[in-house]
């Protein structure tokens, strides 16, 4: 299968393209740095564009058989309101205008899932999180509605904090409130799972949450 990556340079695109390349798909990995990539030159397909570019995100998209986006507030400092939604928009389009349905895209306890209970850690630490990244909070939950509005046989993939390391062949996975899930997650963990989805009917419209599993 054919993947379109967006996200592929931050700290958890290594571990996705490493865990898609070893499974045998092929990689078309969006970045405004190709040098960013020089690592992996050769075995995928580098294009090179910024989340306002429709055309090179369909040079992208096109021909893929799923996107998977790694996309997130980044902390960095920016003027633009909501940048990661506004970027996913242009995504979303353009998957519908070439007609690529399956979309991959992570999130966070942020958004709530309507099979979600209650779970007092987790509001807890969501409602922090409000407080003091109010404008990464509301790009993360502008991104998620837009994703869940769309059309796109989509799976939003809720994370908690993310911690360097390899796949461990052990992910809990469920709905806050439900069943018990940690707060904290291997990249290489995350990248399996994400590549999981792929090709995984079972968690379409939804949103789990995972964590390491124990």
């Amino acid at each position: 299968m054919k993947i379109a990556l967006f996200g592929g340079t931050g700290p958890t695109g290594r571990y996705i393209i490493e865990e898609a390349l070893a499974r045998g798909h092929k990689l078309s990995v969006y970045t405004r740095d190709a040098a960013k990539l020089s690592a992996f030159s050769g075995r995928i397909d580098i294009v090179v564009g910024d989340l306002k570019d429709r055309d090179a995100i369909k040079a992208c998209i096109a021909g893929a058989d799923a996107v998977i986006s790694a996309l997130g507030p980044n902390g960095r400092k920016t003027r633009e309101t909501l940048p990661i939604m506004r970027g996913l928009g242009t995504i979303i389009s353009v998957m519908e205008e070439v007609d690529v349905r399956r979309l991959v895209q992570i999130s966070t306890a942020s958004h709530r899932d309507p099979q979600d209970g209650f779970d007092l850690k987790w509001r807890a630490l969501v409602m922090m999180f409000k407080l003091t990244v109010r404008s990464a909070y509301d790009d993360i939950r502008a991104t998620a509605e837009l994703v869940s509005r769309s059309r796109l046989d989509w799976t939003l993939v809720r994370i908690p904090f993310l911690k360097d390391g390899p796949a461990t062949g052990r992910i809990a996975v469920g709905w806050y409130g439900r069943e018990k899930l940690g707060l904290k997650l291997s990249r290489g963990n995350l990248a399996t799972f994400l590549v999981d989805q792929v090709t995984s009917q079972d968690h379409i419209h939804a949103a789990p949450g995972i964590a390491d599993g124990l």
